[in-house]
């Protein structure tokens, strides 16, 4: 599946700014400022048309992901990630992607490039995202945003752990969760910077930190043909990422990311479950990816991705997975849970997903592992 370092998309509340992008320095100031951190060098800042934008994002979708388009496409079917009823051919999806992509992005970093784009052109906007904040602040939060990812890239190699995760969809994702969440704590600390409101006493506060968290649901926003994975792949690295990072801040504020970035997390498992990682009570295992001759890819999904498919209940308790998609459309899988109850309960629900697809599976479980096997249509 595509990364989601390909984007450096803000959510959609991020994105009503307006007018030229101002230069860096004063954004650069103000994350250094927050993040305790000097910029080790200048930022490269590219100003593009939003005519060009859709042949960027696909160059970056393109360099990110270890297989082709197409053949992504046909990855998020044969998974049964997108419903196969909503569209008639896998490649359809890249430009549904695109579509989705080019109507929220104001500015991006790409830590391949070390470069900063920002659009000159604004998107089409919703209603209710030219109500929710002054343009000018909105153009601040977008810097700080995006300038955060910039450090991230100069302190620690941001560019090269991306290319390393290329291959591993849960850990890609789970790194990206702390990215993304980390540069949403910076962009909300600047902001109570300027109300005059410290970070440290807000991030004590449940009641506080819940009003940030649902500002930042922009489901509401995304047009309603959107599948709905990417519609939670856009979300997840920001909201669940916010929440991880949050738990790291109070522990030991900006030091405690600093020791999370020397170690990040391996699995959304950790994203989703913090106290795990801090704990060290989940150890994450290896994965092996590679795959077959006859195969596209041999995939890592993760607990946010059995989440999605059958449910938070029934992905309780996972451990590790290996699924291996064939070119002829056959999908073996291989899981392991904490326990034989949570192995028999994830293979009763996937079972029960796969029949209301319309799939002939073989469902098996034995102790603490789950397996099944099928063909996509």
């Amino acid at each position: 599946m595509t990364t989601v370092r390909a984007f450096r998309l803000l959510l959609v509340f991020l994105l009503a700014s307006c007018g030229q992008a101002s230069p860096l320095q004063p954004g650069m100031k103000a994350v250094e400022g927050i993040r305790g951190k000097t910029f080790l060098r200048d930022v490269k800042n590219v100003s593009i048309d939003r005519t060009d934008l859709s042949v960027h994002l696909r160059a970056q979708m393109e360099k990110s992901t270890p297989y082709s388009l197409d053949d992504w496409g046909t990855l998020l079917r044969a998974l049964q990630l997108v419903d196969v009823k909503s569209t008639d051919a896998g490649k359809e999806l890249v430009p549904k992607l695109l579509e989705l992509y080019e109507s929220q992005v104001l500015a991006f970093y790409d830590a391949q490039s070390h470069t900063y784009y920002s659009i000159k052109q604004l998107p089409k906007l919703p209603e209710q995202a030219e109500k929710l904040a002054d343009p000018k602040m909105l153009e601040e939060m977008v810097m700080v945003h995006e300038l955060t990812h910039a450090l991230q890239d100069q302190y620690f190699k941001l560019g090269e752990k991306e290319i390393a995760l290329m291959h591993d969809t849960d850990a890609n994702l789970a790194y990206h969760s702390v990215l993304e969440g980390e540069a949403v704590l910076v962009m909300v600390a600047h902001i109570l910077g300027k109300s005059g409101l410290d970070l440290d006493e807000v991030v004590k506060d449940d009641a506080m930190l819940g009003m940030i968290t649902s500002a930042a649901q922009a489901e509401q926003m995304i047009d309603a043909d959107t599948p709905k994975y990417f519609a939670e792949m856009l979300k997840f690295p920001y909201l669940d990422g916010l929440k991880f990072v949050v738990a790291a801040y109070r522990r030991g504020g900006w030091k405690e990311l600093d020791r999370v970035h020397a170690n990040p997390p391996r699995t959304t498992r950790e994203i989703l479950h913090p106290d795990e990682y801090f704990t060290h009570s989940f150890k994450p295992q290896p994965f092996d990816s590679k795959k077959p001759a006859d195969a596209i890819s041999a995939e890592h999904l993760g607990e946010f991705h059995w989440r999605f498919l059958v449910g938070a209940d029934n992905a309780r308790g996972w451990v590790n997975d290996r699924v291996i998609v064939s070119r002829d459309g056959r999908v073996q899988v291989s899981t392991t849970w904490e326990s034989p109850e949570r192995a028999t309960a994830f293979a009763a629900a996937y079972d029960a997903f796969l029949q209301k697809r319309g799939l002939k599976a073989i469902v098996k479980h034995e102790g603490n592992a789950a397996t099944a096997s099928y063909t996509a249509r």
